[in-house]
């Protein structure tokens, strides 16, 4: 049954003719009987309407929001069995998002374009190795499996790989183990590298940008040939350690970027996943109660001054985050990784904060944090989202089933204050603490009384720690003639 109706607008032609084809249709599942439920808002499945009262409460009141977010629609006749079909795994969403890696117009994958032979000048040597790989993934495990194809068993095992943390030498080992259980005449790659080779063709790699060792710039744009940095002078690549000579090719800090524009564009083409970034249109608080970014100041505003933005509920609106962590595990290890990650608010709110849901941006390298030089770290990043905001990108929506601009923006960011300094460049310690106040920070510690108070404090540490065994009713005496002398002044 076609559901995409219901988030048209009432007013379209598309809007009655899908309401009424959805009521004739559930009026045909149910035996054609005079009266059916009606699922508009006033009704809310529980009492029957005559089958054309439906139709006009459909246009006039619209369809109830929690209805028509299901699945299934049980109370018109339609049964999971029928959408079972249609509902993928995790292994064959992928295998179908690879399979509609290319699209045309009409939003079918490009034919190859192939005369006696021999391809068209038209097609590129990188569309041509896409479609040799395409075809590579569609190949059975081995001649004779039907559950798997190579794609679905790479992306089941890799998958099993990410949720369980194992290294990529046990991983190795696995795969050389299960690759020989297999038929001779399987397709399973043998290493974890080699798996990573096969997937990065479709987009699930990430950009390698090396880096000056002391955060001055990234070897991107106009530095991209350069030996050493045009700031530091510090040389590009690795230095031995006992020798001091360079070691080419080995660069001495490295960047890895996950671009954000070919994910964007896989999201549409998840039909379930398209439909789900549209949630946030279709679902604000009635009651004024806050529930979810939508029912946000910060959204209204973005609203009210962009509203061609916001006029397409596909924009997407993305908040941003960021911190420090230490990717070994060891409490007494210095090194700092700094991860930056996309959190999408388009989605329901038990969705847009899932793990699969969030994602890496950025993989700021250690083992210092990157303080004040962030900014040189987040360029690769800014410069794709000003790109979305500004012009956006092509994308093909698997389920309005139409190709769109789409456009995003970044909301707000999410750190702690410590990482809020280091992203916003402020101070966050000290006189000037307050980010919001700045240089006009209201500081206690210049009055002389504050003064006075902390260095009898002090004194009283020091006594302390001179002298342990001091009873308790001393410690008391030397707390009021602190007191005493405090009052005096």
């Amino acid at each position: 049954m076609d559901k995409a109706w219901v988030w048209l607008p009432r007013a379209s032609r598309e809007y009655v003719e899908g309401a009424t084809n959805f009521v004739t249709a559930s009026s045909r599942r149910l035996g054609n009987p005079s009266e059916i439920f009606c699922p508009c808002i006033d009704c809310r499945n529980v009492c029957h309407q005559l089958v054309d009262t439906v139709v006009d409460h459909l246009v006039i009141k619209g369809m109830d929001k929690k209805y028509m977010r299901l699945s299934c629609w049980s109370m018109h006749g339609e049964r999971k069995s029928d959408i079972s079909d249609s509902v993928p795994t995790s292994e064959t969403e992928a295998y179908d998002l690879l399979r509609t890696a290319y699209f045309t117009g009409e939003g079918s994958p490009q034919p190859s374009n192939n005369i006696g032979g021999e391809t068209e000048e038209s097609e590129t040597t990188e569309d041509s190795e896409f479609r040799k790989k395409l075809r590579d993934a569609e190949t059975p495990l081995y001649s004779t499996c039907s559950n798997y194809t190579k794609v679905s068993a790479i992306m089941g095992l890799y998958r099993i790989k990410v949720k369980s943390g194992m290294s990529e030498n046990y991983f190795d080992q696995l795969l050389t183990i299960v690759h020989d259980m297999l038929p001779k005449d399987n397709v399973l790659p043998k290493s974890t590298d080699a798996m990573k080779k096969f997937l990065k063709i479709f987009g699930f790699g990430y950009d390698v940008i090396h880096a000056c060792k002391n955060d001055c710039i990234l070897y991107r744009k106009q530095f991209d040939k350069m030996e050493s940095c045009p700031r530091c002078s510090a040389s590009r690549w690795e230095m031995d350690k006992h020798s001091g000579e360079e070691k080419k090719g080995i660069p001495a800090k490295v960047l890895r970027y996950f671009p954000i524009k070919d994910r964007f564009r896989r999201m549409f083409r998840s039909k379930r996943i398209a439909e789900e970034l549209r949630w946030h249109s279709s679902n604000a608080s009635e009651d004024g109660t806050m529930r979810h970014p939508v029912d946000s100041i910060s959204w209204a505003q973005v609203n009210e001054k962009w509203p061609e933005f916001a006029l397409d509920p596909r924009n997407l609106r993305l908040g941003l985050s960021t911190d420090g962590m230490n990717p070994f595990s060891i409490q007494n290890t210095k090194y700092s990784t700094w991860p930056v990650l996309l959190v999408n608010y388009n989605m329901a709110p038990t969705l847009c904060m899932k793990a699969e849901n969030i994602m890496l941006t950025l993989l700021i390298p250690g083992p210092t944090a990157p303080s004040n030089n962030i900014d040189v770290y987040l360029a690769p990043l800014v410069d794709d989202l000003k790109d979305l905001w500004n012009e956006g990108i092509e994308v093909y929506d698997a389920f309005l089933k139409e190709n769109f601009t789409l456009k995003a923006m970044l909301l707000w960011s999410i750190s702690d204050y410590p990482a809020l300094g280091t992203l916003s460049g402020c101070k966050v310690k000290g006189k000037q603490a307050c980010n919001v106040c700045g240089k006009d920070t209201p500081s206690i510690i210049n009055t002389p009384r504050a003064t006075f108070r902390l260095a009898s404090l002090s004194l009283e540490t020091k006594l302390n720690s001179r002298n342990s065994a001091t009873p308790r009713r001393k410690r008391i005496q030397i707390d009021d003639d602190n007191d005493e002398a405090s009052r005096r002044r």
